[in-house]
Parts: structure tokens; C-alpha cells; sequence
């Protein structure tokens, strides 16, 4: 009676865990998120559990402004846990389940697979107080098939369009549409093996009275270092006089350095 009477307690006690894991409310990402981005990103409008649901994902910027993202749905799946490996499907409302992205989270990398996002250009204020008050408007759509991150490198390819892109320094808007393409930079030391390394940056104009080009890099230690041109299509050379001195100083007629670095 007494063994019988453990054995009932110990499935119930296992019971109790695996439906507190199975029910558990999706709220808990909310708190892995924002302490993996050390507060920068929170989830709102959560529904669902952790296994399963949807939220609306919210840049929290330097100046404490609040970016909403597109909502996101996501779905964990539950036998690669045993493998000590994390797979999220995630996908946004306009785009069907069957096309979402695939996040693998191991112990040493994240593997991103089909991935498809859109930001918009006021997130890139981020990255430098020159972008930030140029106030950027339009979206970014980022596309790639195949990312590889880990602490040494980022491997593969991605593709960025910044569509409708506009800023509230210019009497025009759009300005146009804009190309960035990002490739991974495995890095090597004297020994051959692999360091820390970044991402090479090529900036293109597709269409639009502002045309950009440039090239730059990226890296964890160094941070970015991006320079480019900027100059007016020629019939609109008057209306973007003030934007283009913004941008930089003038190194031939009619065109104007683009620099940015960062740490």
C-alpha cells in the first residue's frame, strides 16, 4: 500500500509538470525577450501559450519611444527540446504558415531559415544620432534564405529593400526605393582558423529623386563603418539641396559624402 501510495503521488507529481509546461501562458516570452535584448524588446498583445500563439513585437528605442512591429505568430516545436535544440516557426499575419521563418536556437549558434521581416525605417535611428534625426520614414523588408550566427561569425546571405523610403528633412516623399545587400564576413587569423567577424554592406538605389550608393562593414567589436554618395536626380537637384548638405560635405559638384560609423 505504501509503495502504491508513492508511485500515485510521483505521477501525479509528473502529471502536474508536464500539463504546467504544456499550458504554460505565452507570457513568459515576454520575459525571455526582454532580458535576452536586454530591454529593448518587449511582446505585447499576447495570446495563446508558449507553445503557441501570437503577440505584437515592440522596439523600445534609446529615447524610450515605443516601436510597434508587425503582430507575429509562433509555434514551438516540442521533440528537438530533446535534442537540446529550440525550433520557432514565426510568421506574420500576411504571410501563410506554410512560408514562415524557422529559428533554431542550439547551446553555440542560431540558425535562421526562410527568413522574411519588415521594420520600419525608423528603427535604423538606432544605429547612429545622424539617422536618428533625419527621422526615416517607409519600411524595410529583410529577406534570406539561410543565416548561420554564432559567437565567431555570421554565415550566408541577406537581402534589404527599403520601400517608400522618406525622411521629414526632404520636401519630397518617397524619395525612392533602396537595396542593401548583406553578406556574412567569416573572419581568419594568422592561424587560419576562423575569428569574430561581421557583415559586408552594399547599398544601391533601385528608383527615386535621391540616389545612394555605398559600401561598408559591420562588426560586433568595431561596429559600423559605412561610406557611399548621395546626390539628386537631376530634376530635383534644387528641392534636395538642404537634405544633401545634411548628408555631408560636397566632394565633386552636386555630390555629397555619406558617412556613417558607429560603436
Amino acid at each position: 500500500m505504501k509503495l502504491f501510495s508513492k508511485v500515485s503521488i510521483t505521477l501525479f507529481v509528473l502529471t502536474l509538470l508536464i500539463t504546467l509546461i504544456i499550458t504554460a501562458p505565452a507570457t513568459l516570452l515576454n520575459s525571455l525577450a526582454n532580458r535576452v535584448t536586454q530591454g529593448r524588446l518587449l511582446l505585447t498583445n499576447i495570446h495563446g501559450s508558449i507553445w503557441q500563439g501570437t503577440a505584437t513585437p515592440v522596439i523600445i528605442q534609446k529615447d524610450n519611444v515605443l516601436m510597434p512591429l508587425q503582430q507575429l505568430h509562433w509555434k514551438i516545436h516540442v521533440w528537438p527540446l530533446w535534442t537540446g535544440k529550440l525550433n520557432i516557426f514565426l510568421w506574420p499575419d500576411d504571410i501563410p504558415q506554410s512560408s514562415a521563418m524557422q529559428a533554431i536556437f542550439s547551446a553555440d549558434q542560431i540558425e535562421l531559415k526562410h527568413l522574411q521581416l519588415t521594420i520600419p525605417a525608423a528603427a535604423l535611428s538606432e544605429i547612429s544620432p545622424q539617422l536618428r534625426l533625419a527621422q526615416l520614414q517607409g519600411k524595410i523588408q529583410i529577406a534570406s534564405e539561410h543565416l548561420l550566427l554564432n559567437s565567431q561569425s555570421i554565415i550566408g546571405t541577406a537581402n534589404a529593400d527599403w520601400l517608400d523610403a522618406g525622411s521629414t528633412l526632404s520636401p519630397i516623399n518617397p524619395l525612392g526605393v533602396y537595396h542593401l545587400t548583406l553578406n556574412g564576413i567569416p573572419g581568419n587569423n594568422a592561424s587560419g582558423t576562423e575569428t569574430a567577424s561581421g557583415l559586408n554592406i552594399a547599398l544601391t538605389t533601385t528608383s527615386g529623386a535621391l540616389i545612394l550608393t555605398g559600401n561598408g562593414n559591420w562588426s560586433p567589436a568595431q561596429g559600423l563603418k559605412f561610406h557611399g554618395t548621395a546626390q539628386a536626380a537631376e530634376s530635383h537637384q534644387a528641392s534636395l539641396g538642404a537634405l544633401l548638405g545634411y548628408m555631408g560635405r560636397q566632394e565633386s559638384p552636386g555630390v555629397y559624402t555619406l558617412t556613417l560609423v558607429t560603436r
